[in-house]
């Protein structure tokens, strides 16, 4: 079980806790446990459509998600009504819901949380049979979720701007673990982290400025704050390119602007500007220097920050809202193994005698979620969570007679839930399993036999997974290891064509591109080595080739701003990572460099781009 390197957020386990444990004690003290329960019900969406970012967009995001949630409980509250005469209809129409919120789920993060909550209330309001009037259970949903939302609201106006705040000064801490750790092996994550935390703090401020009207002064200050770190970041760049360890002022130094962005406090560049100094790091004093003016705001950019932070996002994004964020021929493949998974469910509902199995096509849906990892291992993890999950709830369902003691176990378990969320998937259900066990039992009192068949349902579920969703398409798994790996190279080749360019925002945005293509290969192989032989051999191959793409990237980041002339219509190292595509695309030999130097390419990208030859057509070769 891999488990992601994720902190413990006190504010998001308080306010889990709260969302969960408090409609449910005040249910339970005063007698309507039925009600309490499904308020509590409605605020799980809103915990786990839950997103960092600022609170604006974070409200938004958890807002669609409840209302997804409560739409797609009505809707199943009126399937079920239309599956008491005509039960196939109601299959039919649950199957279409499903794939029509499952399609929507792939146009981005946001939408396939909300989508995943419509589906999962969706199949809920479907096998609930709850008393009239038909309105009284989505309205205390919705009250759940709002509930939530305005829990939110207190730490947003005590703390305003702490999302800007951070993201902001994560830029400049991940500047200082660069700088320590040049020198060791630790120097490539480091920058990894650098790449991606520049990405968020862009998102972070754009989205910002989309959702606000005012305080527009201080995302002004941030932006600059971003911008500032351009020249620091080519600076240290620079510095850990000799291999060598540096000395901790440097970094203390950096550690220390981090702070006084975060504690919202005058920047004071000084002390760095003495340690660069004594190194002596003159460009990286230089680098600070150009920087203070925008760091203190005492004087403004040529360009407002905002406009050129809008201008690089312009660039680096030009993929539309509302259609999948996904190729076409993938959406259409996961559409047709999902429906076949809610199919095979729903049959094995209907030739079963199980109580409540509404629970099997449920979780199929959570484990065919997009953007949850590979389907093979959440399927095995979800099986081992599923085990945990109902021997809590069973312990609890045996000795509670009055609802406090399932209180007593709601409480640390909602708390962890939004950690365990990012964490890993096997947690995330081991603690979701027994929260909607004991929520749910205030509306339908079972006993231990109940959460036996929970667990066959669990069970039934992952084998669906497995034999239906994933074992006949295996091999295609295997190939898209492949694309993902050609997409790297193109999204390479186009960054190196702008290495002699004097194009800031072109440059930009084929970085972002290309270190977004590395992180979505790198996430794609983590998934795969958890997979059967078949896929986990290949991706293990595949591994060393990304290492060496990154160092590509890299190479390409530490030239373009002094790319070297040459004669050649396209830069040369952009037609070698293209024919890379190429030859990994159709099955071809890779391409040959000459043993001499290669005329206007940097050496260090072609020694990076040797090794990468070398490394990738290695492992597209080897058997697998």
């Amino acid at each position: 079980m891999r488990l992601e390197p994720v902190a413990f957020s006190r504010w998001d386990a308080v306010h889990a806790a709260l969302c969960v444990a408090t409609p449910t004690a005040i249910g339970a003290a005063i007698g309507h446990g039925a009600d309490a329960s499904l308020i509590a019900l409605g605020a799980l969406p809103a915990i786990i459509g839950d997103r960092t970012g600022p609170y604006r967009a974070r409200a938004r995001s958890i807002l669609l998600t409840v209302a997804t949630g409560v739409v797609g409980f009505y809707a199943g509250m009126l399937i079920h009504d239309i599956g008491m005469s005509h039960s196939w209809a109601a299959h039919g129409l649950l199957q279409a819901a499903i794939l029509l919120l499952s399609f929507i789920g792939t146009f981005g993060n946001v939408a396939s949380a909300a989508t995943l909550q419509g589906a999962v209330y969706l199949i809920v309001g479907w096998g609930l049979a709850l008393p009239p009037p038909e309105w009284r259970a989505p309205l205390l949903l919705a009250a759940g979720g709002i509930f939530s939302v305005l829990l939110m609201a207190v730490h947003w106006l005590r703390h305003p701007g702490a999302a800007e705040r951070g993201a902001v000064a994560a830029i400049y801490q991940q500047l200082a673990n660069v700088l320590d750790a040049s020198g060791t092996p630790r120097v490539r994550l480091a920058r990894r982290s650098l790449e991606n935390a520049i990405a968020a703090a862009y998102d972070t401020l754009l989205t910002a400025r989309a959702s606000t009207t005012e305080g527009w002064d201080v995302l002004e200050r941030r932006a600059a704050e971003i911008l500032a770190a351009e020249p620091i970041t080519s600076a240290v760049i620079g510095l850990v390119q000799g291999g060598q360890p540096l000395p901790a002022s440097l970094g203390r130094a950096l550690y220390g602007i981090a702070r006084q962005i975060a504690r919202d406090q005058q920047v004071d560049v000084s002390t760095a500007v003495a340690a660069a100094n004594n190194h002596p790091a003159p460009a990286l004093a230089a680098a600070l220097h150009r920087a203070e003016p925008l760091l203190t705001g005492s004087a403004h950019a040529a360009e407002a920050p905002l406009i050129a932070l809008a201008r690089h996002r312009a660039r680096a994004s030009t993929v539309p809202q509302w259609i999948p964020k996904w190729p076409w021929p993938d959406v259409w493949r996961y559409l047709l193994r999902i429906g076949l998974c809610v199919l095979v469910a729903q049959v094995f509902i209907s030739l079963t005698a199980l109580p409540r199995s509404y629970w099997v096509p449920l979780i199929v849906v959570v484990i065919f979620k997009p953007n949850y990892g590979s389907a093979f291992a959440r399927a095995l993890q979800s099986g081992a969570g599923s085990i945990v999950g109902v021997a809590v709830s069973a312990a609890v369902v045996a000795i509670d007679r009055n609802g406090w003691v399932s209180l007593a176990v709601l409480v640390p378990l909602a708390a962890c839930l939004p950690w365990a969320l990012r964490r890993n998937y096997g947690l995330f259900s081991a603690l979701l399993l027994p929260i909607l066990m004991l929520v749910m039992g205030a509306l339908q009192p079972g006993s231990q036999d109940i959460a036996v068949a929970r667990f066959v349902d669990a069970v039934a579920a992952c084998a669906i997974v497995l034999l239906v969703g994933y074992l006949p398409w295996a091999k295609w798994e295997r190939r898209q290891l492949d694309e993902r790996v050609a997409t790297v190279l193109d999204a390479l080749g186009r960054y190196a064509a702008l290495a002699d360019t004097r194009d800031g925002d072109a440059a930009f945005g084929a970085r972002r591109a290309a270190y977004k293509a590395l992180d979505d290969a790198r996430i794609a192989l983590q998934r795969a080595l958890s997979e059967p032989p078949l896929v986990s051999r290949r991706a293990a191959r595949w591994w060393p080739a990304l290492v060496g793409l990154e160092r590509v990237a890299n190479a390409i980041t530490d030239i373009v701003p002094q790319g070297i002339s040459h004669d050649a219509a396209v830069h040369p190292g952009a037609v070698v990572l293209t024919r890379m595509a190429a030859a990994i695309r159709h099955g071809g030999p890779g391409p040959e460099m000459p043993a001499a130097p290669v005329p206007g390419m940097d050496p260090r990208l072609e020694e990076a781009l040797r090794a990468a030859i070398g490394v990738l057509f290695g492992a597209a070769q080897a058997p697998a």
